[in-house]
């Protein structure tokens, strides 16, 4: 199952990126080929071949020299995948007492299959929670 977007279905990698430019441009000034490279341990090469795609999707902004950015839509998405996240990282702690060093990297797996009205629902079953185990916010949708 995906996230539901207006664009082709993205694989799970592509989502990454999304969520990691849009954790990394929360500025709104974007971010570099570099920072994005760190962030997701991968080589600066993989992740420039990778961001021409996501420029072909309409998800990013990434100029051959310069700043990197999401398009409106992709920053919609990734609001929506840091949401779904988040929720799940605080359903894991709170609701099954997962320790919040763990609920991370159970989180990034989950995300991805996470339908839309799922997240609805557990939003509402969390009641309403802004921030996730670790204090960050949790995006509104």
């Amino acid at each position: 199952m995906r996230t539901n977007h207006s664009v082709r279905n993205l694989s799970d990698t592509q989502e990454n990126y999304v969520r990691a430019i849009f954790l990394l441009s929360k500025d709104n000034h974007g971010t570099t080929v570099t920072a994005l490279a760190d962030k997701l341990q991968l080589n600066k090469s993989t992740v420039s071949e990778r961001l021409k795609n996501l420029a072909s999707d309409g998800l990013a902004v990434a100029p051959l020299y310069g700043k990197i950015s999401l398009t409106p839509a992709g920053m919609k998405l990734g609001e929506k995948i840091t949401h779904k996240h988040r929720l799940i990282e605080v359903f894991l702690h709170q609701t099954l007492g997962m320790p919040k060093e763990a609920v991370h990297r159970e989180a990034e797996q989950l995300e991805h299959a996470l339908s839309d009205e799922v997240a609805k629902r557990l939003h509402s079953f969390l009641n309403h929670p802004t921030h996730d185990p670790h204090g960050s916010e949790i995006p509104t949708l």
